[in-house]
């Protein structure tokens, strides 16, 4: 079989599975957009087949089925899914409400289609909001639901006067969603569609109103707005193990791989006409040509990856605070006679990001919150920990009156938690004065305070009404006692600079022999000690090759041999990459980690400009495309010859590090 013969979308859904239209609307329609479903729930998948979970949505397995019940291509169907909102910071959710989130959605979906206009299918659900929606295995079609008693149909209530005279919260400032009947008007009953939405006596439960449908499968019963993209079914990580010479298990459902027919091609059924199964152009040179194509491909991977970052960035000015190797997906191209299949590859964002605005009343100053669950990753800075949250007593100090009629609260609490806090951490209080609720955010001087569990705050600059500022002042001494507080972490695009640092360590260094978290361990020791011994006068990529040249153990930590599965020893892997080449690699990676010395890009994770926060991924961008034209000359030259020569001049010299000796005799050729 050519490579064109194995391109292209499979012909059947796969067995045990459906495809059914994912809205009533599609019924009878020559080409309709479906869910792939399994018949048999799996024991761990159930039926939808779950790509990921967002923040604020769930990304399930679809396909474009035309009027013979062939598919014509597999797509990603987003589902807007609000119930995992609960688990994010209290300070973030005060930024969180169904209509902020709506432009979110609204916004990215435009970002989406101006950087790649053929990968997103319009359909409407963008921007308007479909009717609840069930899957009847039965029929194999969609169910909207319905009032068993008079027969209407279910819909989304957006009037905020209307919920709240039935005693619920309003849509547009909360993130509670429910359905109600429009032609009953006031009458109506209202039927919670989110799993934490307050009740009333308005209101039927869930489980009652939509007895009839328990049979079936729920889609988006909280008429979430949708997005259709194309499937790049390839991850990331997936996709470097292809490159380090692994294999693709394809696209899991629980226990179950789904045919791999999904992508574009079976990326590992190998091609007879073509050396290396038609993965590479240098696979008939043997072990060299494989290492050296295939690090000249990862560094196009993470070139991509860093310009589809700042790409979103610069269309959201917001950073995306979650980035990791899940975030991104691997889109392959249909092949040309001849080409490898791994050089169709390109980088695809699959994450919008978790970053969310601090709701800084009347402030000039942005600031972002990770609204994701809690927890740690490898991929997140230290310094970028989880909030701390709990209830002290606030002092109010001074109520200062600042630059350009910004009012500034100096004061001190005292909470029983102990509060761990740097210079660029927040402080948020809620304060309720008499009839207010007052919402400060601050920063923290843990140096000023004199008894033992005080901190001393001094709030960012608000714009706040003479009452406001009144009731300030009168409360100035008052201990205020039972005050909310939370403790988080100030983040911007150098987060997600670091992100796509430890990724650059996934890629470049990572294989069966050595683990992320222990790879990840090594570049940071390296960019502490290159810090240590900073000489302005010397390029970061000399500076490391010094290091290399007093310690071998730096040589075999840290040496081009990650970048295979091949058993290569770490001088043999020198004899394989130019030295100067490997120095500056591990120079581009070091400077994507901020804050450890003057080498880095940025100083810490919020060193952002405002208005410029893509501006922060210019440096890495240009180290990474310098080093791809260094890299193409590699494949395009045979200096395979001239490595092997260096190596046998190495061993009648009786060895002395094959990284000195192929330093010196590279720069000579």
């Amino acid at each position: 079989m050519s490579p064109s013969e194995a391109s292209g979308p499979p012909r059947a859904i796969p067995d045990g599975y459906a495809a059914i239209p994912v809205s009533a609307e599609q019924l009878g329609a020559p080409l309709r957009i479906c869910a792939i479903v399994r018949r048999e729930a799996d024991a761990i998948g159930g039926h939808l087949v779950v790509l990921r979970d967002l923040v604020d949505a769930q990304v399930l397995l679809g396909c474009i089925l035309d009027a013979g019940g062939v598919p014509q291509g597999w797509v990603e169907i987003w589902v807007q899914n609000l119930n995992a909102l609960p688990d994010t910071v209290a300070a973030c959710r005060e930024g969180l409400t169904n209509r902020v989130l709506d432009e979110r959605w609204m916004r990215h979906a435009k970002a989406l289609h101006e950087m790649d206009p053929t990968a997103l299918v319009r359909t409407g659900w963008e921007e308007n909001h479909p009717r609840p929606t069930y899957l009847n295995l039965a029929s194999g079609e969609p169910a909207c639901p319905v009032d068993g008693v008079t027969g209407a149909a279910w819909v989304l209530c957006k009037d905020d006067g209307l919920l709240e005279r039935k005693g619920v919260p309003p849509y547009s400032s909360s993130l509670h969603r429910y359905l109600y009947l429009p032609n009953e008007k006031d009458e109506t009953p209202l039927v919670p569609a989110t799993e934490w939405a307050p009740t009333s006596p308005s209101t039927r439960s869930l489980a009652d109103a939509m007895r009839e449908y328990r049979e079936c499968v729920p889609l988006n019963l909280g008429c979430g707005l949708m997005l259709v993209r194309r499937l790049n079914p390839v991850g990331y990580e997936a996709f470097v193990d292809l490159l380090s010479g692994g294999s693709w298990e394809g696209v899991l459902h629980g226990r179950t791989a789904l045919p791999a027919g999904l992508g574009p091609r079976d990326l590992n059924e190998a091609d007879p006409s073509l050396p290396l199964g038609g993965r590479l152009f240098l696979g008939q040179h043997g072990r060299w040509g494989r290492i050296v194509e295939t690090f000249h491909l990862k560094l196009r991977l993470l070139a991509d990856a860093i310009h589809a970052v700042q790409t979103l960035v610069t269309h959201h000015q917001s950073p995306l605070l979650n980035l990791c190797a899940d975030s991104f997906e691997v889109e392959m191209g249909r092949l040309g006679y001849g080409l490898p299949f791994l050089w169709t590859s390109r980088v695809a964002l699959a994450d919008p990001g978790d970053a969310v605005a601090l709701p800084i009343v009347a402030s000039d100053t942005r600031y972002y919150l990770r609204a994701g669950a809690a927890g740690t990753s490898v991929y997140r800075p230290a310094a970028a920990g989880e909030p701390v949250r709990g209830r002290g007593t606030a002092r109010i100090r001074a109520v200062v009156l600042g630059t350009r009629e910004q009012t500034v609260i100096q004061g001190t609490f005292d909470a029983q938690e102990r509060i761990m806090a740097g210079q660029m951490d927040l402080l948020w209080l809620r304060l309720n004065l008499g009839d207010k609720r007052m919402d400060l955010y601050g920063y923290i001087d843990p140096e000023s305070a004199l008894a033992a569990g005080e901190i001393r705050f001094r709030t960012v600059g608000q714009r706040l009404g003479p009452d406001e500022v009144a009731a300030l002042k009168a409360a100035e001494g008052v201990p205020l006692r039972n005050t909310p507080f939370e403790v988080v972490p100030l983040l911007s695009t150098p987060c997600d600079l670091y992100s796509l640092g430890v990724l650059a360590v996934r890629t470049l260094l990572v294989n069966p022999r050595t683990t992320l978290p222990v790879a990840l361990d090594e570049v940071l020791s390296l960019a502490r000690q290159v810090a240590v011994e900073y000489d302005a006068s010397l390029s970061l990529g000399e500076r490391i090759r010094r290091l290399f040249d007093a310690d071998r153990r730096w040589v075999v930590s840290l040496g081009p041999q990650g970048l295979s599965y091949d058993e290569v020893a770490p001088e043999d892997a020198f004899d394989l990459v130019p030295t100067e080449l490997w120095w500056d690699t591990l120079a581009a990676v070091v400077r994507m980690f901020p804050g450890i010395g003057p080498d880095s890009a940025c100083r810490d994770l919020g060193d952002a400009p405002v208005g410029g926060l893509h501006k922060v991924f210019d440096r890495a961008l240009e180290d990474f495309n310098a080093l791809l034209l260094r890299t193409r000359s590699l494949i395009v030259i045979d200096w395979r010859f001239n490595r092997e020569v260096f190596s046998v001049i190495r061993s009648q010299l009786g060895g002395g590090g094959a990284y000195q000796s192929s330093s010196s005799s590279s720069s000579s050729s």
